[in-house]
């Protein structure tokens, strides 16, 4: 018997074959939900625990590092799951992953993965997972009638509330970044474009941290080291 109630890797393709990193989300048998990206295994993780309770923290595996006193490098109380009856979720995580920097390497490890569809070009997928009072039917029917998002997951937890997860698609701004090596490193670009042909080999994530009440809000993008020479 497994450990957990729900071990789900995921991850965005393009019809190009362009990836995004492959996602981890796993639910224990006590209620708390993890998530983690394969480039994080074993060094980071996000968790939602079952007393509300969420953290951004290095794993027992990793250790606490000497600049901290604790694993986690912030922490954040979830909203309450709303009553059944409202139709709403306590969201926890939103992803968003735009289309024009997804990578053409693929990520390690692409076995049992479920591969959710890359929106058009200069869109994003978004994935979203939150704690619901509501039935898989009714979550089911909402979203047939609305035909806004996709069901990814539904389970029920051991406090009977559920863990959902859910995926669409939406406009997206690009905006590139970069990040220079100022000598000691090469100069990083994340960027729509590929003009050297790299494949966009090198993945990041990043967003705010969230306050008490909100949801751990980030986005992936792709990227490449600038070749020698360039400048």
């Amino acid at each position: 018997m497994s450990k957990n109630l729900i071990n789900l890797r995921f991850a965005i393709r393009s019809s190009l074959g362009q990836v995004s990193c492959v996602w981890r989300l796993w639910a224990t048998r006590h209620g708390d939900v993890y998530l983690a990206t394969s480039r994080m295994g074993g060094i980071e993780k996000y968790s939602f625990h079952k007393s509300g309770i969420c953290r951004s923290a290095f794993t027992n595996e990793h250790g606490t590092p000497n600049s901290l006193t604790d694993r986690a490098m912030f922490k954040w109380k979830r909203m309450a799951t709303p009553a059944t009856g409202e139709g709403r979720i306590s969201r926890v995580a939103w992803l968003g992953f735009p289309t024009d920097y997804l990578s053409k390497t693929s990520d390690s490890g692409t076995k049992n993965v479920t591969w959710i569809e890359a929106a058009p070009t200069g869109g994003a997928t978004y994935v979203e997972f939150g704690f619901t009072w509501e039935s898989q039917e009714f979550v089911e029917k909402a979203f047939c009638e609305r035909q806004e998002r996709s069901l990814l997951m539904y389970i029920v937890l051991p406090s009977g509330e559920a863990l959902l997860g859910s995926y669409y698609h939406a406009d997206w701004e690009n905006n590139d970044l970069s990040s220079p090596g100022n000598g000691e490193g090469p100069d990083l670009v994340f960027s729509q474009h590929d003009p050297y042909n790299t494949g966009k080999p090198i993945r990041i994530r990043f967003g705010p941290i969230p306050s008490d009440g909100d949801a751990l809000v980030l986005q992936e993008l792709g990227g490449y080291s600038m070749p020698s020479g360039i400048t």
